[in-house]
């Protein structure tokens, strides 16, 4: 899954508000706990674990930064097997910039049907978590 958005504001302001997990947009309506932070200097090998409610029941997982090249890349490699990596990439565009978010699926995942199960889920999420962030960095 890829998705892309235009937000009109400096590579350096979404880049420093993405790179914390802790920092949730405002209007984005998914509760996800994020827990056990620990940013590095240099940002690869930072990590978190979080966890969020799916109809009551609770999903948990462990993050860790594998690639991050600042206000230009993050990858994010999660233990969740629903989804492997979440790959950031931050680009100027115009008077703003393209913000993509690409992810790859783990485990059986892959697989169809599970693999749009996957998909459709993912998609619900960053249909809404693009657009929060879109607003919080313009606004």
């Amino acid at each position: 899954m890829k998705r892309s958005i235009h937000i009109e504001a400096p590579v350096e302001k979404v880049f420093a508000f993405v790179k914390d997990p802790r920092n949730v947009p405002e209007g984005f309506t998914e509760h996800m706990e994020v827990r056990d932070v620990k940013l590095t200097d240099e940002g690869t090998g930072s990590y978190y674990s979080w966890v969020f409610h799916v109809a009551g029941l609770p999903v948990e997982g462990f993050d860790v930064y594998t690639e991050f090249i600042p206000n230009q890349r993050i990858t994010d490699r999660s233990s969740f097997p629903m989804t492997r990596d979440f790959i950031t990439t931050f680009e100027p565009e115009g008077s703003g910039m393209k913000l993509t978010v690409e992810t790859g699926h783990g485990s059986f995942w892959r697989f169809p049907p599970f693999r749009q199960l996957a998909d459709l889920g993912q998609t619900m999420m960053f249909d809404r978590f693009m657009p929060a962030l879109k607003a919080q960095m313009e606004g």
